[in-house]
C-alpha cells in the first residue's frame, strides 16, 4: 500500500487543486473536441471527493490520492462519456490525481440553477449507482466555482 500523506490541506492547496482541475477541464475538451459545443460551457462545479476531502475534515485519514470530480449539465443531444477519467501519477504533493467527470440531469440543474453545491449533492443522493453510493461514504469539498470554493458540501457517512 502506498504511503499516505498526513499533512493538512489548506485553502492554498485548494487553490492549486482548483487550477489543476480547470487546466484538466480545458485539456478534456482538446482531447474530445466533439463534446466541446455541448459541454464546455455547462460546467456546474468541481469538487474534491473521497479520501482527500475526508482528510481535510480529519487529518488522521491521510491522503492516498486526490479525486477531483467535474460535474456538467447533461446535453440530451450528445451523451457524455460515462467513464470520463484522466489520471496523473505524480499529480500533487507526490500523490496521484484522478480527474473524473459526470453529467447531471438538466432538470436537476435547472431546479438548483444558482446553487452548484446543492445540485451536486442532490445528484449524488439519488443513489441509483454504485459510484454515487461510494462517493457519499466520504466527504465532498467544493473547488469551483468560487461560490463553493472550500465549502464542505458533504461530510461523508457522518452527514446522515
Amino acid at each position: 500500500m502506498a504511503k499516505r500523506l498526513f499533512e493538512p490541506i489548506s485553502k492554498l492547496d485548494f487553490k492549486k487543486l482548483q487550477r489543476l482541475a480547470l487546466k484538466e477541464h480545458e485539456a478534456f475538451f482538446k482531447r474530445n473536441p466533439r463534446l466541446r459545443k455541448a459541454y464546455y460551457s455547462s460546467l456546474i462545479g468541481i469538487a474534491l471527493c473521497q479520501g482527500a476531502a475526508s482528510h481535510y475534515l480529519n487529518s488522521n485519514v491521510g491522503i492516498k490520492d486526490f479525486d477531483i470530480w467535474h460535474f456538467y449539465v447533461e446535453n440530451r443531444s450528445i451523451n457524455f462519456p460515462y467513464r470520463a477519467r484522466k489520471s496523473i501519477e505524480n499529480g500533487y504533493k507526490g500523490k496521484p490525481i484522478d480527474f473524473l467527470k459526470r453529467a447531471i440531469n438538466r432538470d436537476l440543474r435547472n431546479f438548483y440553477s444558482n446553487e452548484p453545491d446543492k445540485c451536486i449533492i442532490e445528484y449524488l443522493l439519488q443513489r441509483n449507482t454504485k459510484t454515487k453510493r461510494f462517493l457519499l461514504k466520504k466527504a465532498v469539498v467544493g473547488l469551483f466555482p468560487d461560490k463553493i470554493f472550500g465549502k464542505v458540501i458533504w461530510k461523508g457517512e457522518l452527514s446522515r
